[in-house]
């Protein structure tokens, strides 16, 4: 059954509530005031601007990072990445007390429980076009275009009449309660899978049955290869989201996915209002549908 009902109540109960969305609020807006007028940055500071699960409105329960990027004007191709991390990491080890080198930003720990990831870009063309972000582990500046996946996400939930964003914040749920880390992937390739898959559904139900039963379709055969497939960035296709992913966790992954789908297969077709309950809960667990 499809349950409009019972999804829509479990969705409410995965929103991040008015205090997190506060905190994230402040946390953000304090380090890109910081980032504009402080007098090392504020001569290469072009703008900034929010990124990630946050930006995309795909976060569920608490916001506990939230992603900044922070344009500079600097030539990548006479400047190292790991320059630029260390440079924006000592900026902002004036404001907060625990800050960390990561591979392509500099983490920062905001008051009220918020982590700050600031990645550092320089627009390889126009400012609202892909960037150059430094990558220490590879030594080198890689492409990325975090405002062609913020458009790219607000499309994909228009095209399929608002249901793209709360699957994204429903599967999210049913990966965070995996039994291990190893079948967990990272948001935003969850969300790309989702994007490739989701279809047009009519209902809550159908579009995650649609995602799980199109990935299993789409990729169960890398199952046991060793390789994992490429999976293009919805918003800028030239970049490889899964580059990073591993064939051992993908597989994890896969495994999980192939009794996902059969589950939710089931708890859609089934005709008994509590048997279908009974089928959800097994994917987004005991609260569904109380």
């Amino acid at each position: 059954m499809e349950l409009n009902g019972s999804f829509s109540t479990y969705l409410s109960s995965i929103e991040p509530d008015e205090d997190a969305v506060s905190k994230a609020k402040s946390a953000h807006e304090k380090v890109r005031e910081k980032l504009k007028s402080d007098d090392e940055a504020k001569d290469a500071h072009k703008d900034t601007f929010l990124s990630g699960s946050y930006a995309r409105h795909t976060a569920i329960h608490n916001i506990n990072d939230v992603d900044v990027i922070c344009l500079v004007d600097i030539d990548h191709t006479i400047t190292e990445p790991e320059v630029v991390l260390s440079w924006l990491k000592g900026v902002l080890s004036k404001y907060y007390s625990e800050t960390r080198l990561q591979g392509r930003s500099i983490g920062a720990s905001a008051a009220k429980g918020v982590w700050l990831d600031i990645v550092p870009g320089t627009p390889m063309s126009a400012d609202d076009g892909p960037l150059w972000i430094p990558d220490r582990d590879a030594k080198e500046w890689v492409q990325a275009h975090p405002k062609g996946q913020l458009a790219a996400s607000t499309s994909r939930n228009k095209a399929t009449d608002g249901y793209y964003v709360p699957t994204a914040k429903l599967l999210k749920s049913w990966r965070d309660r995996l039994p291990t880390e190893k079948s967990k992937p990272r948001s935003y390739i969850l969300e790309t899978l989702i994007h490739q898959a989701i279809g047009n559904p009519i209902s809550y139900a159908c579009a995650v049955v649609n995602v799980l039963e199109g990935i299993h379709n789409s990729y169960s055969w890398y199952r046991g290869t060793n390789m994992v497939p490429q999976m293009p960035d919805p918003g800028y296709p030239s970049v490889n989201v899964a580059k990073r992913w591993s064939s051992g966790d993908f597989d994890a992954f896969l495994d999980q996915v192939k009794s996902a789908a059969q589950t939710a297969r089931q708890a859609l077709d089934a005709i008994d209002e509590a048997e279908s309950k009974k089928l959800w809960r097994k994917l987004f667990g005991s609260t569904f549908g109380q």
